[in-house]
């Protein structure tokens, strides 16, 4: 057998060790949506139920994730080996399941994933945030077939039509090319057996032209993804979620055109050689860290934040008790002020705001009637600008400013925070 460096043998194993962490982990983000939706249900949550209005769109990000992770087990060569899944195939499956590959991942799951976290991040910049928005899942779906069916239309008639005209006649050799150009521009796989035919073994290659279908995406990708950072950045006040912002941006920005560029380069070495398996191997690690940093910034912060902070939006009955217990209780409220990701123990205007604020919902709650969620906004103390107040509690316009020195939350960040 040709494929027996312990080099390639061990990127492979890596590959596999990280698509399984990819899929456990994928699960667990796919089980803490589900989570979260359920108690919002049981609580009767309404604000955060059309926060998580989008759970639909979160849940199809980690699918297509987990999907990627498994697709990149059909081009490992350490599967050909013998003793292993792909080596009882046929070598005309074994190339079959290459070209599989070059469509399936090159062709849609890469492009469906890139394009679901951007329209996560557009809906952090719709203008009413607390709207229901059970539509816009339908929506977001079809958008997402509909602007990756150009790529998959190219990579379907670059892997799978052309050379079935090019080869109508059957196959003249076993590497495919075209015959004004270079093999490495359209082959997907390559014959790396011996003379004998049962021994041969189709390994997977990149084709170059696949590679430049899919730089022209990440061109068109990437100078929108920066424009919307842009927006999103600009209404930005508190510094972890600029944090946040800065590390989706840079990982997008940055990996996927490095991504590219790792496939683009491994046309250079012959497939199942040590530098050919590396550079494969550092173009599925930077698509990984993409899909690492998107599923924690996208789904699992925010709902992580929305838990932290769910008394916000509790019932009426739920806010008075728990509001008894704050003024009650020093300690817990210490406790509580550290719950939320808008600013630190150590925030003591906020602190002293939140005292005020829950002193005053405890001597109106009794008149209150309407449990509808309240927006609260931390007023620096001496203040003498004058703010509209509901039940006693002072209401910010959507354009206040914040604090001199402290965070603030836009009103028009939802999905991201």
């Amino acid at each position: 057998m040709p494929l027996t460096s312990s080099a390639v043998d061990a990127f492979g194993v890596v590959t596999l060790v990280l698509v399984i962490l990819l899929c456990l982990v994928g699960v667990f983000c796919v089980a803490y949506v589900l989570y979260f939706r359920s108690k919002i249900r049981k609580e009767q949550l309404v604000a955060l139920r059309d926060f998580n209005s989008l759970w639909i769109v979160r849940i199809i990000l980690i699918v297509f994730a987990i999907l990627w992770g498994l697709g990149e087990l059909l081009r490992l060569p350490l599967l050909r080996r013998e003793g292993w899944l792909l080596h009882s195939l046929s070598f005309q499956w074994q190339a079959n399941m290459c070209r599989a590959y070059i469509l399936i991942s090159l062709g849609f799951l890469e492009p469906c994933y890139f394009l679901t976290a951007l329209f996560l991040v557009h809906g952090s910049l719709r203008n009413a945030p607390f709207t229901p928005r059970k539509s816009w899942n339908g929506k977001v779906i079809g958008l997402i077939l509909i602007f990756c069916l150009p790529v998959f239309l190219l990579q379907l008639f670059l892997v799978v039509i052309s050379p079935s005209f090019e080869f109508r006649n059957g196959y003249n050799e076993k590497n495919e090319g075209y015959g004004k150009l270079p093999k490495y521009f359209t082959r997907t796989f390559e014959d790396m057996g011996s003379s004998q035919e049962e021994e041969h073994v189709a390994v997977c290659t990149y084709p170059l032209l696949s590679t430049l279908v899919l730089a022209l995406f990440g061109c068109f990708y990437i100078i929108y993804f920066l424009y919307l950072g842009w927006r999103l950045f600009s209404l930005v006040i508190n510094r972890r979620l600029q944090l946040r912002v800065y590390g989706l941006v840079l990982a997008v920005v940055f990996l996927l055109p490095v991504h590219v560029l790792f496939l683009g380069f491994s046309v250079l070495s012959r497939p199942s050689e040590p530098v050919f398996e590396a550079m494969g191997f550092m173009g599925f690690l930077t698509v990984l860290l993409c899909t690492t940093v998107g599923e924690g910034i996208l789904v699992i912060r925010p709902i992580a934040d929305a838990l932290a902070v769910r008394w916000v939006f509790e019932s009426a009955e739920k806010k008075r008790r728990h509001a008894i217990e704050e003024v009650s209780a020093e300690p817990l409220l210490v406790s509580l002020s550290s719950l939320s990701v808008f600013g630190t123990d150590r925030d003591d205007a906020a602190l002293l705001a939140r005292q005020s604020l829950l002193r005053e919902a405890v001597s109106n709650v009794d008149r209150d009637s309407d449990p509808a969620m309240k927006e609260v906004s931390l007023v620096p103390m001496g203040n003498s600008r004058s703010y509209p107040e509901r039940n006693g509690i002072l209401i910010s316009p959507p354009d206040s400013p914040a604090l001199p020195g402290k965070p603030f939350v836009s009103h028009n960040l939802h999905s991201l925070v």
